[in-house]
């Protein structure tokens, strides 16, 4: 087990998630300047973009290993990280959960909201299309929908739920859902995808 936290560089995973935790609260709210390509431009927070790093690390660790050796294991490879997952989303909502009840920060809200949220869109793709596209395309999505993701009033679209503020419960209850998402599917998966260099 110690081997396997190693490989998945779980200690970096930890500090990625604290480090994002601590600059989304104190730089959370500086807004920055994207070009917009429809409607009029809203307003971006550096908090939108720094919570997609602890699922770009999670996916890291995943495939710095040898998929085609991890798929002749008899270890529930996939289980194990869904469950490390889980544990960096987790605890991300119980610290940010708890700064938020300190100081009643919105950005606490909103960092430990998409952290969970990026996790398990990370992870859900991951059990389909392996952990570097998904690393790829979850770094994507944020600047996809800062680019995308507004109305012709500035405010977010419905469906940009990861760009909506700490008030709203459809953003809140799609993060909680996409992270089950994710956990199942990569539970369910009975062995890693065979993509990657084997290192």
């Amino acid at each position: 087990m110690n081997w396997w936290l190693k490989a998945r560089t779980a200690h970096g995973l930890g500090g990625a998630a604290g480090l994002t935790v601590v600059l989304g609260i104190l730089l959370g709210d500086t807004e920055l300047p994207i070009p917009v390509l429809n409607g009029r431009a809203g307003v971006f927070l550096a908090g939108h973009l720094l919570t997609v790093v602890p699922a770009v690390v999670l996916m890291y660790g995943q495939e710095r290993t040898d998929h085609r050796l991890e798929s002749t294991a008899a270890r529930p490879v996939n289980r194990w990280n869904a469950c490390l997952g889980a544990a960096a989303a987790l605890t991300a909502a119980a610290a940010t959960s708890l700064i938020y009840l300190v100081s009643g920060s919105s950005m606490a809200v909103v960092s430990g909201r998409n952290i969970v949220a990026y996790i398990g869109i990370a992870t859900l793709l991951a059990a389909f299309i392996g952990p570097r596209a998904s690393a790829i395309l979850t770094t994507l999505l944020p600047v996809g929908l800062a680019n995308t993701g507004w109305t012709p009033s500035g405010k977010p679209e419905f469906w940009a739920w990861l760009l909506h503020d700490a008030n709203s419960g459809i953003a809140l209850t799609s993060a909680a859902l996409v992270w089950a998402a994710g956990f199942a599917a990569l539970w369910t998966r009975g062995k890693p995808l065979p993509f990657g260099t084997p290192r």
